[in-house]
């Protein structure tokens, strides 16, 4: 006996689904002479999986670029960085009756310029409870999904920013407390389930999210209308400020389909950089962010993402150009007394002005070509990130190749382009190639 297996990756209801479907060939010659295991297809009550992963990278080095500059202001100058990150996941699943245990751990040990340094944090751990297939209940630190944007997500309110080069890399989640409530219809309208959390912010727990001293309260509703996703989501002010959002995702055709986001932020405040590199905080004032994109696999298995995302809150083009201004001035003088103005971060991903994708208007287009020319397990693609304030952008071909089991390899050039005081312009590096080697198990 063996078994024809064929996986089908699809869009439904703006949401990608994974079919697989498994056929069962008998050869017809003695029937003592095979056998058929239920138990190997039935659900464990334990699962364990993850993987390990190396990711080399090279990158020449842009000592013209303010944010080098800011790494490297008491350092020796570098031509060049190598690094090289480890990485292992792992992803843990207990289930019994109603209840599921799970946890997803995430250890990281770096090598570069700077020795070595390491980590492991745990993303997820999370007490699962479902008596009924309506109701279930989770108490533990989980990290959540809003949104339908691909490479941004401006209603993730209970989220931490995600990697727009690499949106799909898991994230540490936060300690919460909520259940789901799912009610199924007949009609045009199929579904809607309500999600309700409490994310406290006091003492060590969730102390990276705002202000401390606060139980925050969110919740998420969710609706499937013919095969339009539409959710309405919320923030209650404590933390951080309120903020409320909607997002919906639709398929138009098979191969076609949209999505989009708008979030509404209460009292936004705004850095505002002054000419002697000192900075004040406007008053605050209400925002709105916005996002709308596109999906479409052509009959040549060639996918297209695009997007346009609009960030209210981020930084005025002027107040972003005078903070490089200022970076060069203390670069120049070698005084780092000048920086003490700033609003700086000790991890410059974080920092206003320093963090990734900072200003206002951005373009974001994916494309791959899955096994182009019949070449098997092969992936070619490319990623482009626009900013279009300055006109800077970053693009990043990458080839990937899936065939050898359970192994993943990928290789990608990042190479930034903008002039000075832009903000690919100012990045550290004239460029990046990373090889990522990552085996599943």
């Amino acid at each position: 006996m063996r078994f024809l297996a064929r996986t089908v990756l699809r869009r439904q209801a703006g949401v990608l689904v994974i079919a697989t479907s498994v056929s069962v060939c008998i050869p017809v010659l003695g029937a003592d002479e095979y056998s058929f295991d239920v138990e190997k297809f039935e659900t464990r009550p334990f699962e364990l999986r993850g993987y390990a992963e190396v990711e080399p990278n090279y990158a020449q080095t842009n000592q013209d670029g303010a944010l080098y500059q800011l790494e490297f202001f008491d350092e020796e100058p570098r031509d060049s960085i190598f690094r090289l990150p480890a990485v292992l996941e792992l992803d843990g699943r207990y289930r019994r009756d109603i209840m599921t245990l799970a946890f997803r751990t995430h250890s990281m040990k770096t090598w570069d310029y700077t020795d070595q340094s390491g980590e492991t944090i745990l993303y997820e751990g999370l007490l699962n409870l479902q008596p009924d297939p309506s109701y279930s209940f989770d108490l533990g630190k989980k990290a959540y999904r809003w949104g339908t944007g691909y490479a941004w997500t401006p209603v993730a309110f209970v989220e931490r920013a995600k990697d727009a080069g690499n949106p799909d890399l898991a994230r540490e989640g936060f300690w919460t407390a909520g259940f789901d409530y799912i009610k199924t219809y007949g009609g045009a309208l199929k579904s809607v389930a309500l999600t309700p959390l409490v994310l406290p912010n006091r003492g060590s727990i969730n102390n990276d999210f705002g202000a401390e001293g606060f139980t925050n309260y969110a919740a998420k509703l969710y609706m499937l209308y013919k095969n339009t996703d539409i959710d309405f989501m919320f923030l209650s002010e404590g933390s951080k400020t309120a903020r409320y959002g909607m997002d919906f995702a639709s398929n138009i055709t098979t191969n076609f389909a949209v999505h989009g986001e708008l979030a509404y932020i209460k009292d936004v405040q705004l850095h505002k950089i002054n000419p002697d590199c000192t900075f004040d905080r406007e008053a605050p004032d209400d925002k709105i962010s916005s996002l709308l994109g596109l999906r479409y696999r052509t009959e040549r298995d060639v996918t297209w993402i695009a997007e346009y995302y609009y960030n209210g809150a981020g930084n005025r083009m002027e107040d972003q150009q005078q903070f490089y201004e200022c970076v060069h001035r203390a670069w120049d003088a070698g005084d780092p007394d000048l920086l003490a103005g700033l609003p700086l971060d000790e991890d410059l991903d974080k920092g206003p002005f320093t963090k990734p994708n900072p200003m206002r208007r951005y373009f974001h287009l994916r494309a791959w070509w899955r096994e182009p020319y019949n070449i098997l397990y092969f992936t070619p693609g490319f990623l482009v990130l626009y900013n279009l304030d300055d006109n800077s952008y970053s693009v990043a071909p990458e080839l990937n190749y899936e065939g050898i089991n359970n192994l993943l390899l990928r290789l990608r050039l990042t190479v930034p382009v903008g002039d000075e005081l832009t903000e690919w312009g100012e990045k550290p590096n004239d460029y990046k190639l990373e090889l990522r080697v990552r085996y599943y198990f």
